[in-house]
């Protein structure tokens, strides 16, 4: 897990897909705040006013969840991704959960594009931690961060049916073992 065998990937011309859980979403956006790319955003009214922010910050919200418009939207982010050639955004445990377990769409997104996802795991100290569903993190300022990427993973585009489970289940394992990383990182 590192930094330097991801890094190209988010160089301008050789996009990714950045898969996060839930909690780590508001330091994530701050991180890629520089580098626009298409990003989820639950089509709730809670994900309206989201999505207006997302676009202010140079960001390309497409709307959709797994309850409402998530196969659409995923077909609107492949789309997109491929003409603009950036990186796409998606939390692997949507925006309703359950927390840390992974849904297919990241997998089905990689699929379509041939992108690589690479899973992301934030930590901070000090840090406030929301009473919600997912627990979401929020550094306080001057707080030490870790982001750790996992080994990017690909996808390839034949992967249909039973053999997506085994991709998702892959993508969480990573996703927990980065997220583990990253907790390690500032516990000394």
């Amino acid at each position: 897990m590192g930094d330097t065998a991801t890094r190209p990937l988010f160089e301008p011309g050789h996009p990714a897909i950045v898969a996060l859980w839930h909690c780590s979403l508001i330091y994530t956006l701050f991180h890629f705040r520089h580098n626009p790319g298409v990003i989820m955003v639950s089509g709730s009214r809670d994900g309206e006013w989201v999505a207006g922010y997302l676009a202010r910050w140079g960001q390309i919200p497409v709307r959709g969840s797994r309850h409402k418009g998530g196969l659409e939207a995923i077909r609107e982010m492949a789309r997109m991704v491929m003409e603009e050639r950036c990186n796409a955004g998606i939390v692997a445990d949507g925006s309703k959960g359950p927390a840390r377990i992974a849904q297919k769409g990241a997998v089905i997104l990689a699929r379509e594009t041939a992108l690589p996802i690479v899973p992301t795991g934030v930590a901070a100290r000090p840090a406030y931690r929301f009473h919600s569903w997912d627990r979401t993190l929020m550094p306080y300022p001057r707080a030490r961060v870790a982001m750790v990427y996992g080994t990017p993973m690909t996808v390839p585009q034949d992967v249909r049916g039973p053999v997506v489970e085994e991709y998702r289940k892959g993508l969480e394992n990573a996703l927990n073992a980065a997220s583990q990383a990253a907790e390690e990182m500032l516990s000394f």
